[in-house]
């Protein structure tokens, strides 16, 4: 009799313990259900868009550059500046590229800002070994003036290259300039490449850039 008791206080017990672990690890309601999968999904998401992103810069091609015969500015630039996030850059920059396209523009101008988007566009396609960059020419360094209203442009632009902040250093180039926006091209030693395109457009950039490029 006891025997049976005991078996079945045991069973009784396993049965709770069993119970209690269960409920120690069941959601408390629907709602957090919900939010684990949102999370998950969240995370998935992000995955894909970082796995989409290295494969269009695998996908880049190199271009062959053809600057021979182009007039180059007889010093390199040299300069040391901030990016509108805060980072410091300098001349460097222009090494890892056989051709940069510098994009100078300015907060106040309306056609700069009404061609943000296609600079964006455009820089998405450019060859492996082509850059662009922007310098903002009413953001100077040593201050936060303009900052804010120049990432506003650039993140409704979808604009994801790099933007500097003027200085010492840029103005062999800016002091030729009379207009916004306005372009010019450097070399991966830091020379200007050709005139500086003073008052240039998009379509101006583009017609330059198209003559660089070797077929």
């Amino acid at each position: 009799m006891w025997e049976k008791v005991k078996h079945v206080v045991v069973a009784i017990l396993v049965v709770l313990v069993v119970l209690f672990g269960v409920l120690m690890f069941w959601p408390e309601d629907e709602k957090e259900v919900k939010e684990a999968n949102k999370k998950e999904e969240v995370t998935e998401n992000q995955e894909e868009e970082q796995e989409e992103e290295e494969t269009k810069e695998q996908e880049k091609e190199s271009a062959t550059i053809d600057i021979s015969g182009m007039a180059l500015s007889e010093n390199a630039l040299k300069f040391s500046a901030t990016s509108l996030e805060g980072e410091k850059v300098e001349q460097s920059i222009f090494a890892d590229y056989d051709l940069t396209i510098v994009h100078v523009w300015g907060t106040f101008c309306s056609p700069c800002i009404a061609e943000m988007g296609e600079y964006a566009k455009l820089y998405e396609e450019l060859p492996a070994n082509v850059n662009l960059i922007g310098l903002v020419c009413d953001v100077e360094e040593g201050s936060d003036s303009n900052v804010s209203s120049a990432q506003n442009i650039l993140k409704n632009a979808g604009a994801n290259f790099v933007n500097l902040k003027t200085g010492e250093g840029w103005e062999e180039v800016l002091d030729k300039l009379q207009y916004v926006p306005s372009s010019f091209f450097v070399d991966k030693e830091g020379h200007v490449v050709g005139k500086v395109l003073d008052g240039a457009g998009i379509e101006d950039t583009k017609k330059r850039l198209d003559k660089y490029i070797k077929e």
